[in-house]
């Protein structure tokens, strides 16, 4: 897939083997559900840092969105709750309602920069592009392979909690993937009139 040179200066995003890459490498339960949210869910670090326990609740999380975002409830997938489960079977219970709680002090939330830490140490040892090795990159992943399995802007919009859907068009810019599954549905469909004998 070729990007055109404005959108590469503009999204910094990872492919769908760098990602998985990236989760290879990670082994601790906290971690693993962390970057798991901030990529399944399109999370900014802040509003990673500030989900509490009871934003779970029934297979489902709230997210606080941030810069003006549109919060919203969110079914959770299936991978996300095993992770959520196991991370809870080994999370200290000392009160603090923050999910992801900073190990030097319990009762504050991790911080930006922790998170910006790990992902750092994470994406160096999978090998990923220094340049694209920042946690937003994930937000622009997520994203990215949303537009490319062929979800519409308004879909991912209401998935990135966009208020403004011009935000949500510059990940449908940089890819051709999805105007070809596009093309191959109308080529197939019967919905389409035939021109020709």
């Amino acid at each position: 897939m070729q990007l055109r040179r404005w959108d590469q200066e503009t999204v910094k995003y990872h492919t769908k083997d760098e990602v998985e890459r990236l989760f290879d490498q990670i082994n601790d339960p906290r971690d693993l559900l962390l970057f798991d949210l901030i990529y399944r869910h399109g999370l900014r670090r802040k509003e990673a840092a500030l989900l509490t326990l009871d934003d779970f609740r029934e297979e489902r999380i709230w997210i606080w969105r941030v810069k003006h975002g549109k919060s919203c409830g969110y079914r959770l997938h299936e991978r996300t709750l095993l992770l959520y489960e196991r991370y809870l079977a080994v999370r200290p219970d000392d009160g603090t309602r923050y999910l992801f709680r900073s190990r030097r002090r319990s009762s504050r939330p991790l911080s930006g920069g922790e998170i910006n830490r790990l992902f750092h140490k994470y994406a160096s040892a999978a090998g990923l592009p220094r340049d694209r090795a920042h946690v937003h990159s994930l937000r622009h992943s997520i994203a990215v392979h949303l537009a490319e399995i062929g979800w519409t802007p308004a879909d991912v919009q209401y998935w990135l909690g966009h208020r403004d859907i011009k935000s949500t068009m510059v990940y449908f810019r940089i890819t051709d993937k999805r105007a070809e599954l596009l093309h191959e549905a109308m080529r197939q469909s019967d919905g389409i009139a035939r021109t020709g004998h």
